[in-house]
């Protein structure tokens, strides 16, 4: 329970960063607009509450040829993405440890149970065939008393 809350957390500490990576500052924007991505003017221009800021953002945008409208769709399809990385990320972990920690499952019974282990010869069962091709039928080990 504990490692599936930490993994809950660290995914969601993993999309956080990515998300807030995506934003500009007014400094880094002023230094060289043409710098900013469209989806980092379109996330700043949502995420800002400096409206003077957010006029120079529409500014950039319309140079750009977006207008602040197109902004949510191109914002949730950039968090979609995101996620998608994060999930494929997640599940990369996962599929290593369980390589490392053995966790593949294996068989339903343990090899101490004698019944369950596989058969090593041809004629277990008496409809199978033996190494010449004929049937095993009462030579099998299944008709034999006590088995193999």
């Amino acid at each position: 329970m504990a490692l599936y809350l930490a993994g809950r957390l660290s995914i969601a500490a993993a999309m956080a960063f990515a998300v807030a990576s995506c934003t500009t500052t007014p400094a880094d924007f002023r230094k060289n607009p043409k710098a900013v991505s469209k989806a980092a003017l379109c996330r700043t221009y949502l995420d800002t509450y400096d409206d003077p800021f957010r006029q120079e953002i529409a500014l950039e945008l319309g140079r750009r040829g977006i207008t602040p409208y197109e902004c949510p769709a191109m914002v949730q399809k950039e968090n979609q993405a995101i996620a998608a990385t994060v999930a494929i990320a997640a599940i990369g972990t996962a599929v290593a440890v369980c390589a490392n920690h053995n966790c593949g499952g294996g068989s339903y019974y343990p090899s101490s149970y004698p019944r369950y282990r596989s058969y090593q010869g041809n004629c277990q069962y008496d409809w199978q065939r033996d190494a010449a091709g004929n049937r095993c039928g009462r030579r099998s080990a299944y008709s034999r008393p006590g088995g193999y």
